[in-house]
């Protein structure tokens, strides 16, 4: 096999676990900071998040001849990054859809509020 990788995969998937977890604790903290920038910060974790799996595939994986075929186990070793990603985007996803819904309930009561004011 041509194992010309960048890293070894398990050194390529623990680094985008912890990656991962770093990136939405430095959105958070960053948040708190400036929180006029809360939604940038949050937004650039989130793609950060959503592009770790391909990054440390693409970090992690060899490139093959063309003859060559890759080893059956060998794309299963980023399965736990791939379950960690789904997991923060669908938490990101449910607290955007919260804060969403919080805002149009906000929105159509100012706005009922606002019809009855003489």
């Amino acid at each position: 096999m041509y194992d010309d990788s960048i890293l070894p995969p398990e050194i390529a998937v623990l680094l985008g676990l912890i990656c991962n977890i770093g990136a939405l604790l430095l959105a958070f903290w960053a948040a708190g900071k400036l929180p006029r920038l809360r939604l940038w910060f949050h937004a650039a974790a989130f793609v950060a998040i959503l592009a770790s799996p391909l990054v440390a595939m693409i970090l992690g994986l060899p490139d093959l001849f063309p003859e060559e075929e890759d080893s059956p186990g060998a794309r299963f070793a980023f399965l736990p990054l791939i379950i960690e990603t789904a997991i923060i985007v669908l938490l990101y996803c449910l607290a955007g859809a919260m804060l969403l819904s919080q805002s149009v309930h906000s929105a159509i009561t100012d706005w009922r509020d606002g019809d009855r004011t003489p």
